[in-house]
Order: C-alpha cells, then structure tokens, then sequence
C-alpha cells in the first residue's frame, strides 16, 4: 500500500508542476521545462527511497539488549 501512496504523491505533484508550467508559459513545454517540471517528484522520490533504505539499515542495524543471567528464571 506504502508503494501506491508515492506513486499517487508523485503524480499529484507531477501534475500540480506540470499545470504552473502551464498557466506561466503560454508556448507549448519546451525540453528544459520538462526537465523542470518533472524534477520535484523525481526528488521527492529518491529521498523517500533513500530514507526507507536508511531505516531499514538502521532497524538492521540495531541489537536487542542481552539479558543477563540474573534476571532468568
């Protein structure tokens, strides 16, 4: 499910971006506003992946305490 949020997100903003470009260029998109229009969910989408493949190293990463033989019955 996580996966079809980003998906939905990213295309909310492509098309939120793509609809500024729109109403601020009255010419048809040229290449270089393509490029700029498609660059906010394209990042969005590489810190989102960056930070899931962070905690999950992280939750990877971290050892439950020991217990100690004291505390066993």
């Amino acid at each position: 499910m996580k996966y079809v949020d980003v998906a939905v997100i990213a295309a909310t903003l492509w098309l939120l971006a793509s609809m500024v470009l729109d109403i601020l260029t009255p010419a048809s998109i040229s290449a270089p506003m393509l490029a700029i229009a498609l660059a906010p969910p394209f990042l969005i989408g590489v810190a989102i992946h960056f930070a899931r493949e962070y905690l999950k190293a992280k939750r990877r990463s971290y050892r439950p305490p020991q217990w100690d033989e004291r505390f066993r019955n």
